[in-house]
């Protein structure tokens, strides 16, 4: 033992010292309520939130009205505007670059004509058969490609991609393009417009057909007018166009009038 007699047992000195610990406080019943709630309630603001800012840039990002055209109106007058909304973003045209009396500017003056007179071919082409028809915005080289079996036929492809290159340099390109080039691309347009002129009058009375299937998706869009009917009642008379293929809706005035809902 060292002196005091005490040295011998720190241990049992420090057992006797500590005192037992509390066990840990538990949540009450109303403390555990209150906790799930703001937790539920966190999470239907922060899903309300996120739905609120999903449908914001969905509005946004829609072409057409941010509200629904027609409302109160007949079903059938709401299924016809929805479907002239819808046709809308498929219209496409291509205006004539030069006009009478107006000031050309010098440096585009080549370029306009040029790419105003890519018009004479496509209704020279178009004399041909009204199935070679392009599209306002459709590509010029695919298109004259297509017609290598019809009214450009017996022409060299490389001819053709000659003339595309031509015009896009005419419209795109950012090159000089003088009186040599639009010289240049007169003569070679001259010679497919006579080609085409050759080939209208020289047509045989039953083309071949193609026997390579093809699968036309319908759209809903207006289709091309075939003919005009005018009928007329006691009150009121219209004019119906009948179209090809077309889902287009007549609603009359009395229509209108005799349905059980708001005007529009």
């Amino acid at each position: 033992m060292g002196p005091g007699g005490d040295d011998g047992f720190p241990d049992a000195q420090n057992s006797l010292s500590m005192e037992p610990t509390s066990p840990p406080e538990q949540l009450s019943g109303v403390a555990v309520v209150i906790i799930i709630a703001v937790g539920v309630q966190t999470f239907i603001m922060l899903f309300i939130f996120a739905k609120r800012q999903i449908m914001r840039f969905t509005i946004r990002s829609r072409r057409g009205p941010h509200v629904s055209v027609g409302q109160g109106g007949v079903k059938a007058l709401r299924r016809e505007i929805d479907r002239r909304l819808e046709y809308a973003s498929h219209i496409r045209y291509e205006p004539r670059l030069g006009r009478v009396g107006s000031s050309e500017n010098a440096a585009h003056k080549h370029r306009i004509v040029a790419v105003d007179k890519i018009a004479e071919l496509d209704d020279i082409i178009l004399k041909y058969d009204m199935q070679y028809y392009r599209p306002a915005g459709a590509s010029i080289r695919s298109f004259l490609i297509e017609c290598l079996a019809g009214p450009l036929v017996g022409l060299d492809p490389k001819h053709v991609h000659r003339f595309c290159d031509m015009y896009e340099h005419a419209r795109h390109s950012y090159r000089q393009f003088g009186q040599l080039e639009l010289n240049n691309y007169l003569n070679l347009l001259d010679e497919l417009k006579s080609l085409v002129t050759r080939n209208t009058e020289n047509k045989p009375s039953s083309p071949k057909k193609s026997s390579t299937p093809q699968h036309n998706k319908p759209l809903n869009r207006p289709k091309r007018r075939i003919a005009t009917s005018t009928f007329s009642t006691a009150n009121n008379s219209s004019t119906m166009i009948v179209q090809r293929n077309s889902t287009a809706v007549l609603v009359a005035a009395d229509d209108l009038h005799m349905a059980n809902s708001t005007q529009v």
